[in-house]
């Protein structure tokens, strides 16, 4: 089949580009044709036999009625005319059996096409899905690709947020410095008395709420040492600079539960690696028991208040060790 054999050429362009691939859908509507075709065939022959099968039974009741009726003839003319119409009866059913033969042939041909054009109907739907698959399988690739592309440019720009958090937090550090002390305002300057005073007021407030340096969050904990090394330089602005930031600090803490879950955890941390006598283990164990009951009556100061205790103690078994 010359339609047939173009529809497959077109098949094998359709599978090098994807932008070509109507081509397995114009390989299943040529075989889709055929096969209406064949169709039409084969309801033209079922017509035929029907109708040759209504003449056959028509002649075969005539052929039967003219033999009664030549056996019931009376003279000699009926019989005649009786005996010729029966002849002309067999040779139109002799015709009729050559017809019926041709027709048989026929539908055994109609029948082969039918399974050729089925075949064919087969493979165009089996291409057309090959066709298809290929084209999503390389439109998967390219959607990977692009994944791929995508991730690597999110991990770019992850390394570059990062990247500019530490210099954020450099700026951020070299400002908190502020700037030498020859380049400063001298009338600026705050007295180292003014700083004293500050700095002193502030470890009050710590020891009153019970708050100790290690509360603090980690980036803030070099604080207080940095302002002691700044009243030693007498780099007043420096340490006023860094008071600040630290009044700051103590401000944002809330001892509430979160933040006595915490001092316990790292406590247990201490008790750990702390090198400690029978005396000071029982009593860390009779402050953890009162530790333990303010929590649960949700008095986190007093409870607090136990855990520096307990600090003092693995403060000294360390020194001690």
């Amino acid at each position: 089949m010359k339609r047939l054999l173009a529809a497959v050429l077109l098949v094998a362009l359709a599978a090098c580009d994807d932008d070509k691939a109507g081509a397995p859908d114009e390989l299943t509507i040529i075989v889709q044709a055929d096969r209406k075709e064949v169709e039409q065939l084969e309801k033209s022959v079922r017509e035929r036999e029907e109708a040759l099968q209504k003449d056959k039974s028509q002649l075969d009741q005539r052929i039967a009625d003219l033999a009664k009726g030549l056996k019931a003839a009376a003279d000699a003319e009926q019989r005649r005319r009786l005996e010729e119409e029966l002849r002309q009866s067999q040779a139109l059913e002799g015709q009729l059996g050559v017809r019926v033969t041709a027709l048989q042939a026929q539908k055994i041909e109609v029948e082969a096409k039918k399974r050729a054009v089925d075949a064919d109907l087969q493979r165009a739907a089996q291409s057309a899905l090959d066709v298809r698959g290929a084209a999503v399988a390389s439109r998967e690739a390219k959607v990977a690709e692009r994944e791929a592309q995508l991730a690597s440019h999110e991990r770019d720009l992850a390394q570059r947020f990062k990247d500019v958090a530490l210099r954020e937090k450099a700026v951020a550090a070299f400002e908190r410095q502020g700037p030498p002390p020859e380049y400063r305002d001298r009338r600026a300057v705050p007295k180292a008395a003014m700083v004293e005073e500050k700095h002193k007021r502030l470890l009050g407030e710590l020891d009153a709420r019970g708050i100790l340096v290690s509360d603090l969050p980690a980036e803030d904990q070099p604080l207080n040492a940095e302002i002691f090394a700044a009243r030693r330089q007498r780099d007043f602005a420096r340490a006023m600079d860094l008071l600040n930031d630290l009044v700051k600090a103590v401000a944002r803490l809330r001892v509430d539960q979160r933040f006595v879950e915490a001092k316990i955890t790292r406590l247990q941390g201490a008790r750990g690696t702390a090198k400690l006598s029978d005396i000071q283990r029982g009593e860390i164990e009779k402050l953890l028991k009162d530790v333990t009951s303010a929590f649960s009556d949700g008095r986190y100061e007093q409870a607090n208040k136990g855990l520096n205790r307990i600090a003092v103690i693995l403060d000294a078994g360390s020194a001690s060790g």
